[in-house]
């Protein structure tokens, strides 16, 4: 099955004109033919609401589908953000039942993934897709996977959490219905059409670790029977002390040194990077950005803003080899990349997106900054982790 997809992006300071531009832009590259579904992204410098009424208004019955993004909109030429806001779709376009979205507002993150999963296989009369672009607000994605597994076994899901610029709620989830604070909403993919996917994590282990003793949900509570923020200020040294003594926020400080927890893929090793975020001095405890359980392995990693760079080429020629794809194959890509990772990199984050278009010349591409990401990895299934980069190429 063919997809025709067409990318657009606007930058005006009036949300309106900035999706008429960003449509325009994204029709032209389909050409005739009919779009069947957006993947829509703002920064929230701009109203969701508005926008997503403007795409709305613009784009009719086409369903709706997206995040909003940190930072700017990704492009093959860098980020665009002039500061008033900026916006962007991926129009897909082929034959009818290709392509469906579906959302859900529960507030149990497994029945959310779950009522999501089963209206979009309802739509495609009881099949189950090819490949799921999954969304989400933070918090609960671990959850939203698996109630997802038991509608979609083994269906490949790829993705990013919402996002603003200082983790301030201000994130919203789009939905074929409008926008939504807390949410999941999936577009699936059908048929046979080809493509490859891709969920790197650009640290390596330092050697260092310790088992998770204490921990509940995203809070990591002990680790080796000591409180987490002792240990974790033991490990990054002066980086992290004043927050050891005082409490307060360590993202900043770890977005080159985080945690992992180590997870058997076949004969493989695969560590969901797991980004610590703020200390509670008194308590000892460490919220963090990805589920850890009693009794996982912790490890201490580490990168290099070299390496963030470079990331994006390794990250192309993965989902080539693991679709069995040549550069010519590929006709569009989403790019999800961590805004933890994006905030270490700085304006040295322009040098690896321009990688892609060196890499693959004239794509349209799609990208986002985004709050955690989701993946799928051979034997291990679908995972939520942060500090990573995704990428789907469609072929």
């Amino acid at each position: 099955m063919t997809l025709c997809i067409g990318v657009g992006v606007g930058d005006q300071s009036d949300a309106v004109l900035a999706v008429r531009s960003a449509v325009e832009q994204a029709r032209a590259q389909l050409g005739r033919t009919p779009p069947l579904a957006a993947y829509i992204t703002c920064t929230v410098d701009h109203d969701a609401a508005q926008v997503h009424a403007a795409f709305k208004s613009a784009l009719g019955e086409v369903a709706l589908h997206g995040v909003t993004t940190s930072l700017g909109v990704l492009t093959p030429e860098g980020v665009l953000n002039p500061g008033s806001g900026a916006v962007a779709v991926m129009l897909f376009g082929g034959e009818p039942g290709a392509v469906f979205a579906a959302s859900s507002l529960e507030k149990d993150g497994r029945q959310a993934g779950e009522a999501a999963a089963k209206a979009l296989v309802q739509q495609a009369g009881g099949k189950q897709p090819r490949l799921i672009l999954f969304n989400a607000s933070p918090g609960l994605e671990e959850d939203m996977l698996q109630g997802l597994e038991k509608v979609c076994p083994g269906v490949p899901c790829q993705g990013g959490s919402a996002a603003d610029h200082a983790i301030a709620g201000q994130w919203r989830v789009f939905t074929r219905e409008g926008v939504a604070l807390e949410g999941v909403s999936l577009l699936g993919f059908f048929g046979e059409v080809k493509l490859g996917t891709a969920l790197s994590t650009p640290y390596a282990p330092t050697g260092i670790r310790a088992k998770a003793t204490g921990a509940e949900g995203r809070s990591l509570k002990t680790l080796d029977g000591q409180p987490a923020s002792q240990v974790l200020g033991g490990w990054l040294g002066d980086a992290i002390q004043r927050q050891v003594r005082m409490g307060g926020n360590i993202l900043a400080q770890t977005a080159l040194r985080p945690i992992a927890v180590r997870r058997t893929a076949g004969k493989k090793d695969h560590y969901v990077t797991v980004h610590p975020a703020q200390i509670h001095a008194e308590a000892g405890t460490v919220d963090v950005f990805a589920r850890i359980e009693p009794g996982d392995e912790v490890c201490l990693m580490s990168s290099s803003p070299e390496a963030l760079v470079s990331e994006v080429a390794h990250l192309i020629d993965v989902a080539l080899e693991q679709g069995n794809l040549t550069t010519r194959d590929v006709k569009g890509a989403t790019l999800i990349f961590c805004a933890g990772c994006a905030g270490a990199l700085g304006n040295r984050i322009n040098e690896g997106l321009r990688s892609f278009h060196r890499l693959l010349p004239g794509v349209p591409m799609l990208g986002l900054c985004t709050f955690g990401e989701q993946g799928y990895i051979p034997e291990l299934g679908n995972v939520h982790q942060d500090l990573s980069l995704c990428l789907t190429l469609f072929a």
